[in-house]
């Protein structure tokens, strides 16, 4: 039984390597501190969880949901993006809920990704952004980022025959792994080039709510034009903390949302009508609880962060997500260095491989445990001599 060629092409899922290794591990019995996996462990709001129960009791919720998604939930998601993007959207036409943004991702490609056509993508990335243009039979063209340049690719340097060619430029700012944020005038830049090179503009705004040090982040929908040609995807997953609970929406371009639309249809039945009716409680969440979110990450990122430079990094304090981006000591790549930090301490880091092959030489470090936890972990390093050098 062969599988299917866009099967084969795509590099393994490295979680699911971490998931044996971590097996593994567990099996003798050592205790995981596990900072591999995005995987938001504060607790989903009261409300939202009531409104998941009330829509539970209710039967008519149990039934298919329509494709366009509850008027109400769409109208909530265009409120959502006016109150905090000053963003105009029509909920009838540029919102659709998604099983997640990682399935709107994906499924996007699909729609506009043709055999042979390619796609711009820089690396590191989230997977999604270059394995949906691989499982659609087209190729992602690498712009390569580094920290010198803020992990933001130079759009002035791609040769035109590139750029006509592609069929979209895919972007995610704040951005998971190296947590790089992006200034206003980049999207500008965006917008200019996917407007002059007639390509769409696909951005993931996953983790736009978990900003620190009060610089709130810019949606791309927000730069003049946008609109024309770009499509933004958003979650609940990371502002929530709701990623079991799969929910998001895609925003945007009405032609474009429509494609995604289309799509969907034939692959899916929709969000489940409860998740839609937790989410619109979520999306009038007051501004409280996202302030705490956030002073909750803030906290971790500068435990963490200072703990690893007392161990000979020399690292800044990422001013967004839930992510710390930290090279490898020499000698190290970065799949030896999380398997020797995993067997020396029980300390799950994530292989920035994992991320695109411009991730080797670095590890992703989420903040997804309590603070006496992630103290813990420094100390477990700090004995076991692991240091930066």
């Amino acid at each position: 039984m062969e599988e299917s060629l866009r099967l084969q092409r795509l590099p393994e899922y490295v979680f699911s390597q971490l998931d044996r290794l971590k097996e593994e591990e567990v099996s003798k019995g050592k205790d995981l501190i596990d900072l591999g996996m995005g995987n938001p462990d504060l607790p989903t709001p009261k409300p939202i969880v009531d409104a998941m129960i009330d829509a539970l009791k209710n039967p008519a919720n149990f039934r298919y949901p329509t494709f366009d998604g509850l008027p109400q939930f769409c109208e909530s998601v265009a409120k959502w993006n006016k109150r905090k993007y000053n963003v105009n959207l029509d909920p009838k036409t540029e919102v659709t809920p998604l099983i997640g943004s990682k399935e709107g991702l994906i499924h996007f490609a699909l729609a506009f990704v043709n055999p042979g056509d390619t796609t711009l993508v820089p690396l590191p990335a989230y997977p999604a952004h270059f394995n949906g243009t691989i499982l659609a039979g087209g190729t992602p063209i690498v712009l390569p980022t580094t920290e010198k340049n803020g992990f933001i690719p130079d759009l002035d340097i791609i040769d035109d025959a590139i750029a006509k060619k592609a069929k979209m430029l895919i972007l995610s700012y704040p951005s998971n792994p190296t947590a790089s944020v992006a200034p206003k005038s980049f999207f500008e830049k965006a917008v200019a080039f996917a407007k002059k090179h007639n390509i769409i503009l696909v951005h993931d705004f996953a983790y736009a709510e978990l900003y620190f040090d009060g610089k709130k982040l810019p949606s791309m929908l927000e730069i003049h034009g946008a609109k024309d040609v770009c499509i933004e995807f958003q979650t609940c997953s990371k502002t929530f903390s709701m990623p079991g609970w799969r929910i998001g929406f895609a925003v945007g371009n009405k032609n474009l949302i429509a494609s995604l639309r289309r799509i969907k249809t034939n692959l899916d039945y929709g969000v489940f009508l409860a998740n839609q009716r937790a989410a619109i409680a979520a999306l009038n969440l007051s501004e409280d609880y996202l302030d705490e979110t956030r002073k909750t990450y803030q906290r971790r990122r500068d435990i963490f962060v200072e703990g690893l430079n007392k161990l000979g990094w020399n690292l800044k304090k990422p001013q967004a997500t839930m992510y710390i981006w930290v090279p490898v000591p020499t000698g190290y790549s970065a799949s030896s260095f999380s398997l020797d930090l995993l067997k020396k301490t029980g300390v799950v880091a994530a292989p920035g491989i994992a991320f695109g092959d411009l991730g080797e030489g670095f590890v992703r470090f989420a903040l997804v445990d309590k603070e006496c936890r992630l103290e813990e972990a420094l100390v477990r390093m700090e004995k076991a001599g692991i240091r930066y050098a």
